[in-house]
């Protein structure tokens, strides 16, 4: 939605192709107002989008105010396109708050109470990764590193292709796992093991093999407790990211750690 003509371009080759697009994500970032909202979305539904997902929840709040929200509901519905908002069900405890400006984590706890962010993950699926895992990690209990469930086999979950991302910077995002990338030109083959020592360690061994890696290449010391292996391995790789400066295609975007 940065660049919307790029996005009529996208939307009118996945047409001519017989590629069914569902449905346009967006956090509202781009709203402005509600004339030039209008005017984009009008430019798109040409192209051929008809439903647009708008993100809703806490999270987005933070940096987004609720105005913005609101005004790309109001503007898909003046031009046509229907609405999927995700999830609808934190709209009155968002709209609770001045809608002109963002609001804090520390601000939801104050007004709905102090387990407030521990019942999110029962109301909205969160994968337990980046930032989620840095919140998480200071609302539930953590278990002894030796207790992990999963540590000590591969993650299989770096193969699951049903849910996936690419990000701008032409990267594959395996299983999920935010700041692990694979190459674009790299994806329908077996990946080589020499230009992807992590994600193949991590698949084939598991977090435990990257934890002895990080320690006898660069002496990197674990805690005694974590959350789960994926806030285990997340420490690990941001250490290597940001501590040594380890340069590695697999580890990108850099920024991705530098502001966990």
């Amino acid at each position: 939605m940065l660049k919307p003509d790029e996005l009529s371009g996208i939307l009118k080759i996945a047409n001519e192709e017989n590629i069914h697009i569902q449905y346009v994500e967006t956090n509202s970032s781009w709203y402005k107002d509600d004339k030039s909202a209008i005017r984009i979305l009008g430019k798109l539904r040409k192209s051929g989008l008809h439903t647009m997902l708008v993100s809703i929840s806490p999270f987005h709040n933070e940096h987004i105010p609720f105005y913005k929200t609101k005004g790309v509901i109001k503007a898909c519905h003046k031009s046509g396109i229907n609405v999927f908002p995700w999830i609808q069900e934190f709209y009155p405890e968002i709209d609770s708050f001045d809608d002109q400006k963002p609001h804090s984590l520390d601000e939801y706890e104050q007004k709905f109470g102090k387990d407030y962010l521990k019942k999110i993950p029962g109301r909205y699926w969160i994968q337990p990764g980046g930032r989620a895992a840095m919140m998480l990690k200071d609302i539930f209990p953590h278990k002894p590193l030796r207790n992990l469930p999963g540590i000590y086999s591969g993650c299989d979950e770096l193969s699951d292709t049903s849910h996936f991302h690419l990000d701008l910077f032409g990267n594959y995002i395996p299983g999920l796992c935010s700041g692990l990338s694979i190459k674009t030109e790299d994806l329908g083959s077996s990946l080589n093991i020499d230009k992807y020592p992590i994600i193949s360690m991590l698949y084939s061994e598991g977090v435990i093999a990257l934890q002895e890696f990080a320690k006898k290449k660069f002496d990197f010391e674990p805690d005694e407790q974590y959350l789960n292996k994926c806030h285990l391995c997340l420490e690990i790789r941001r250490f290597l990211s940001v501590e040594v400066n380890y340069d590695s295609i697999e580890l990108q975007p850099k920024q991705f750690y530098e502001f966990l």
